[in-house]
């Protein structure tokens, strides 16, 4: 945005300090006074508008002292004056009373500068009375009237220019809290993009270890349960291969379909409670443990999507921990509802959780699951269970 500066308006202020007293000079050497132009009126009348425009080069701006503006101000009017009065013409002359009554308006602002600059008609009535004394004092009305539209037009002029340059002003200062404002909004942009980025890497990176890890968890039990076997029962052998085989393509879909939408394909075509059920049926025969579900909540209930797939992913992440880690024969995955909230429990009868693991969450896993519930709202719980054994806990509220 382009507008005026505060020097451009002080250079066009000074223009027009140099610009008056040179046209009055001008129209008192080509309208002499009677004694015509002789070395001492030139001289004098020179060196006077030359003290004004000098002064006036020098115009204090509003925050000099009171007492510096107004010295100032009855410097450049009594020059003036003083030039009016070598000038010898109340006509010419009296155009250079125009700069102080504009100048009065520039020092002290429109209410006081208005007063103020009414100092010049004392001024000037003062010349008129010297130069009309005592035979022409009849003509003071016709001296008066033509110098008000010009004092006038003058103070117009001048009030135009302060108002102006306010207005510039303000909308500079609007224009520069825009600015501001904008480049705060592009800041903010930019850290709500990476935050947004960083979110989604790690909604990606929990959706990755709570299915692919999962599901290679139980397809390496598979593969370790038929090196066992091996040659001495080579068909159980083989079965626990094809388990594993299909698991791995389940893995495969399950990765697919996360990368297409980051939903489980059970709970695409499953309520909650059958998708739960789905769930342990395969874990169970997976691994051999016994796996027990109970859930008090109907089939058909309409949960929110994020509500379900938390709970889900926590049932999910409690079971393959209890593969990895529990070494327990019995398993117990529940869900029911707790005071406004959907509470799901994974508790096994292993050797419980390690001394630095209990209830921090520890791990990839839980901290994922931290995650997922706090965006909800909802509490996690991992500690060691009684009479031994893990339990994993999740509460979220019902949405």
């Amino acid at each position: 945005m382009r507008s005026a500066s505060p020097a451009t308006d002080r250079q066009l202020l000074r223009l027009a300090g140099l610009a008056l007293p040179a046209t009055v000079w001008m129209l008192g050497i080509l309208g002499p006074p009677r004694t015509g132009l002789t070395p001492v009126y030139v001289g004098a009348l020179t060196a006077l508008l030359a003290g004004v425009a000098l002064v006036d080069t020098t115009l204090p701006d509003g925050r000099a002292s009171r007492a510096r503006r107004l010295l100032w101000l009855g410097a450049e009017l009594a020059l003036a004056f003083a030039a009016v009065q070598v000038h010898g013409s109340l006509i010419r002359g009296s155009l250079i009373y125009l700069l102080p009554a504009s100048r009065a308006l520039l020092l002290f602002g429109e209410r006081p500068g208005l007063a103020l600059s009414l100092g010049v008609w004392p001024a000037y009535a003062l010349n008129v009375g010297i130069y009309a004394w005592p035979d022409r004092l009849g003509e003071f009305v016709n001296y008066f009237a033509f110098l008000l539209p010009l004092d006038v037009v003058s103070i117009v002029l001048t009030l135009a220019t302060i108002r102006q340059a306010a207005d510039r002003q303000r909308v500079q200062a609007l224009y520069d809290e825009l600015s501001a404002a904008h480049a705060e909004l592009k800041a903010l942009h930019a850290r709500a993009r990476e935050t947004a980025v960083t979110e989604e890497r790690n909604r990606i990176a929990r959706e990755i270890h709570d299915t692919v890890a999962h599901y290679l968890t139980v397809v390496n039990v598979q593969l370790e349960a038929a090196e066992k076997l091996g040659e001495a029962q080579p068909e159980r052998a083989i079965e626990q291969v094809r388990r594993a085989r299909r698991l791995a393509l389940d893995c495969l879909r399950e990765v697919r379909r996360s990368v297409a939408a980051l939903r489980t394909s059970s709970l695409e075509e499953l309520s909650l409670p059958r998708a739960l059920g789905k769930l342990v049926g395969d874990f169970s025969s997976s691994t051999g443990l016994d796996v027990q579900l109970h859930v008090d909540l109907p089939d058909d209930a309409r949960l929110a999507p994020e509500t379900a797939q938390t709970l889900y992913r926590t049932a999910q992440e409690g079971l393959t921990n209890v593969q990895r880690h529990a070494h327990a024969a019995h398993v117990r995955v529940s869900l029911q509802r707790q005071n406004g909230h959907l509470e799901l429990a994974v508790q096994d009868d292993g050797v419980g959780p390690a001394a630095d693991h209990a209830d921090d969450g520890a791990g990839f896993g839980l901290q994922g699951l931290r995650e997922r519930v706090a965006l909800l709202g909802g509490d996690l719980a991992f500690g060691p269970a009684r009479p031994r054994g893990t339990r994993l806990v999740v509460s979220v509220p019902i949405g």
